[in-house]
């Protein structure tokens, strides 16, 4: 992630000033503390509150807040996607928080109904394609690629990937569950290649001919197309019309036995203004959550497209399912 420490601190609004010499956050992060440096020194700086990034994987992260209980550390955790959120808050680590500012900020659709956490960018699972073999005319939504005409290609991250649960959550949300098994199996039937680990590999194996149609976050795209404006790889965003394109995204929470309630609130304000999403979503090549807050160039180039509005809260719940629909067609 690379990110402009100075714009960041030009563009900031002005954060209301507390006497906070002994005042620190502490995050459990799925992210690292030196990628997330540039992006919480600005608001240290306004408010004298330093933030204390402790990193880990996402159900460590999640499982020791559980743990500790009244004894954690933690005031905020801040996550990749929906699926550890939802993790989380199953586990009970969060308390809801409460700001008209975030509120104003961030639509509801990206807010938890509860309020115990909120997206903070976001991205699309889109269907990418070689644009040398395929037309985006004959793309249309997810379920389409079942259809016989991608017979053999077809390309897909594994099932145990919280990226593909979520998309697959969706499709049980919107079709219930005899008809996303339906999907998923055709799905299978139409794979060019056993399921990858990675979204860069599928976007690789399109490139190179080895399926014509795959499904990736769109973020992984942008730096091939800034390496090679000619990269043969295309995002299309499924869905338009019907259910539109599903989002996931990085989300941050207040823990449940968080002693800094007033400055982890400052923080989440501090995250949902529109001068410092414009920044930190372009870095992570993704999509900002306040609708005034500007895209970078590439994303822009992609497209614009309508947002599947079910609540990121209300589409975890379908997150088990999806897994054991996929279990059953055979998605490995």
């Amino acid at each position: 992630m690379k990110l402009s420490l100075k714009a960041l601190l030009l563009s900031c609004t002005l954060l209301s000033s507390v006497n906070a010499a002994e005042k620190s956050l502490t995050i459990y992060s799925v992210y690292p503390g030196d990628k997330l440096e540039a992006v919480f020194k600005p608001f240290t700086e306004r408010t004298g509150i330093s933030v204390n990034i402790v990193e880990g994987k996402s159900k460590n992260l999640i499982e020791k807040i559980k743990n500790d209980g009244v004894n954690s550390d933690a005031d905020l955790h801040l996550d990749k996607d929906l699926v550890y959120h939802n993790l989380a808050t199953q586990e009970g680590i969060y308390q809801s928080f409460n700001s008209k500012v975030v509120e104003e900020n961030v639509p509801s659709n990206f807010i938890e109904t509860n309020k115990n956490w909120f997206t903070i960018f976001y991205r699309s699972r889109v269907i990418m394609y070689n644009r040398d073999l395929v037309s985006p005319t004959e793309l249309s939504s997810y379920s389409d690629l079942g259809n016989k005409k991608w017979e053999g290609k077809l390309c897909v991250r594994t099932s145990n990937s919280t990226y593909s649960q979520a998309l697959s959550a969706s499709l049980v949300a919107h079709l219930g569950a005899k008809k996303a098994l339906d999907v998923f199996k055709s799905w299978v039937a139409n794979f060019s290649m056993d399921p990858t680990s990675s979204d860069r590999d599928v976007i690789r194996a399109l490139a190179a001919g080895k399926c014509h149609v795959g499904l990736v976050n769109s973020y992984y795209l942008a730096p091939f197309i800034e390496a090679d404006s000619e990269y043969p790889v295309r995002p299309f965003f499924a869905n338009q019309g019907f259910s539109n394109a599903h989002v996931n995204g990085v989300g941050i929470g207040i823990t449940k036995y968080s002693k800094n309630v007033k400055e982890a609130t400052m923080l989440l304000e501090y995250l949902s203004s529109k001068e410092v999403q414009a920044p930190v979503a372009k870095a992570f090549d993704q999509y900002p959550v306040n609708a005034s807050a500007s895209i970078s160039t590439t994303l822009r180039d992609f497209g614009t497209f309508q947002v599947d509005k079910i609540n990121v809260g209300t589409l975890g719940n379908f997150v088990e399912t999806a897994k054991e629909l996929m279990t059953e067609a055979e998605y490995k």
